[in-house]
């Protein structure tokens, strides 16, 4: 588990009947379970604050053994933002993905109007990778492409994170 100071990992039950997104959350994370391969993984995360989940942080990979490379996303509750957790959240899954797995590249992106998404990048210097055209509510939208190299990781280092218990998991990861 790789924590920072504010989030943290906690268990929550839900209420018995869930709302259609919240199921489909639901269906998805058990898809990424049921898949899940060392060679093609996807890692949902959440982030917790007195007891509430807050955001979600995911990371997943593909060939990840030969590649080392992995790719991210992460969404914050509205009333949550400003608040400096996404950059917490990036800053523990990128420890994972380079000191933990030994990742050489973190690739990202985030919707040409979502400039704090870009900012929480820029702190841990990100550059740019291209863009893709994608369908947003029925609308054309951007996402621009964003890569971050382990060297460029390790001199931009905004949060302080530590990471226990990963060298059990490792072979789920295509590791050793």
């Amino acid at each position: 588990m790789c924590t920072t100071r504010r989030c943290s990992r906690s268990p929550r039950h839900g209420p018995t009947r869930l709302p259609r997104s919240a199921r489909n959350v639901l269906q998805y994370h058990w898809r990424c379970w049921g898949e899940w391969q060392p060679d093609d993984w996807e890692l949902g995360l959440v982030a917790v604050r007195d007891g509430l989940v807050v955001g979600a942080q995911g990371i997943g990979a593909r060939g990840f053994a030969v590649l080392r490379e992995v790719t991210t996303g992460s969404w914050v509750g509205s009333a949550h933002h400003g608040q400096g957790l996404g950059t917490e959240m990036r800053a523990a899954v990128l420890h994972l993905a380079f000191a933990g797995l030994g990742a050489q590249h973190a690739v990202s992106g985030a919707l040409s109007d979502n400039a704090a998404s870009q900012a929480v990048s820029r702190k841990f210097g990100y550059r740019e990778d291209g863009v893709e055209r994608h369908v947003v509510r029925g609308a054309p939208a951007v996402l621009r492409r964003l890569r971050l190299t382990a060297e460029q990781w390790r001199s931009h280092q905004p949060v302080p994170v530590t990471c226990e218990g990963l060298r059990a998991c490792l072979p789920w990861f295509g590791l050793q």
